[in-house]
């Protein structure tokens, strides 16, 4: 062979290996989180949880696909006095990560569950936001110009400066308890009994003792009064296992308001429906905002010593509500479990903004 040859044959290597990169990079994509956006029905595992009140549920049936027709026929009618047409002058690129992709997930099967309302507070209906859930997974880049096509935005009437909203942080307590009652472990979790529920300040002197509502054995009351303001827990025995404890109901009267819990298994669920995901699962006032909405966050951006450095726009999912969650002028932002999540919940307490995200009308 000649030296010519064998210096145009050298050359050639290097970009027939380059080829076959840029091949196995277009046909073997990274894993994703799966999405069953067009998974059937009767896939969907239905959670025997529901603490819906009677104010969230304004129809629970399943949609048939003539109903589903006739709703995408019909005039979007949002409540004005919520949402106002029009969303923020600048988006930046956003990114998709595997903690999105989780809350879409969640997402997506409550949304396809035949008990979820067919229409939510404020006139949004469930069809609108699972579709939204879709359009969403489609586009990959988040592209600004892809969103502003592909979906209305409406601003979040909170009467504050510029609709301004507040947000906070929350998070899952983890908290070392025991199965039994011992010197360590002296303070019951309880679950609310089925009648004659006295009154905090006596249920605090023991009136409950000994009728087996004990759900755990905590080291104090500080970290009882903990699990109380966050709504819920996550217990480690002393064998390691651990629960989930949600809220299950509270009583007021002489002595304050006292919170009582129930076993909801081992992951931290929100509203009684979501495995709630970091950063990505928001809790609000389900009178105004329906649970399955996608918002887009305006979200304080915090240093370490907690200063705001500016803002950040994230998807973010509604999927939970809290007491102290009131009106649209605040949103609460999960933050994780145990001493992690208490860290990034510390951080959290801003002012925003906020945008429902719904398919484009025709």
């Amino acid at each position: 062979m000649s030296l010519t040859k064998k210096m145009l044959l050298f050359d050639a290597i290097p970009l027939v290996a380059c080829l076959a990169t840029l091949w196995m990079m277009h046909y073997h994509q990274p894993n994703k989180v799966p999405i069953p956006f067009k998974a059937p029905p009767e896939s969907v595992v239905v959670s025997s949880i529901d603490r819906v009140n009677n104010s969230d549920t304004v129809k629970r049936t399943q949609e048939s696909p003539q109903e589903l027709k006739k709703d995408n026929r019909q005039k979007r009618k949002l409540s004005h006095s919520v949402f106002r047409p029009g969303g923020p002058d600048t988006i930046p690129y956003l990114a998709f990560d595997p903690m999105m992709l989780q809350a879409m997930y969640e997402q997506a099967n409550f949304l396809r569950r035949s008990d979820t309302p067919v229409r939510g507070a404020s006139g949004i209906s469930k069809s609108d936001m699972l579709r939204t859930v879709e359009l969403l997974q489609s586009v990959q880049l988040l592209d600004p110009n892809v969103l502003h096509t592909t979906f209305d935005f409406y601003s979040i009437n909170t009467d504050l400066k510029k609709d301004k909203v507040r947000v906070t942080g929350y998070y899952t307590p983890l908290i070392k308890a025991s199965r039994v009652q011992t010197p360590e472990f002296p303070v019951p979790m309880l679950r609310r009994p089925e009648s004659g529920v006295p009154s905090p300040a006596a249920i605090e002197a023991g009136a409950l003792a000994g009728q087996g509502l004990e759900l755990a054995w905590l080291p104090s009351q500080k970290e009882l009064r903990n699990a109380q303001l966050q709504g819920s827990c996550m217990v480690e025995f002393t064998d390691g296992k651990r629960e989930h404890f949600g809220f299950g109901g509270s009583v007021r009267g002489a002595g304050g308001t006292y919170v009582f819990f129930e076993d909801v298994g081992k992951t931290v669920l929100g509203a009684g429906f979501f495995p709630l995901t970091p950063g990505y699962s928001v809790a609000v006032d389900t009178r105004y905002i329906p649970i399955g909405s996608t918002l887009l966050a305006e979200l304080p951006d915090i240093d370490a010593s907690g200063k705001l450095k500016g803002y950040i726009y994230r998807i973010i999912f509604a999927q939970d509500r809290g007491g102290a969650i009131k009106t649209t002028k605040r949103i609460d932002l999960y933050c994780g479990l145990g001493q992690k999540g208490l860290q990034e919940a510390r951080k959290v307490n801003r002012f925003g903004r906020l945008w429902l995200l719904l398919p484009k009308e025709k």
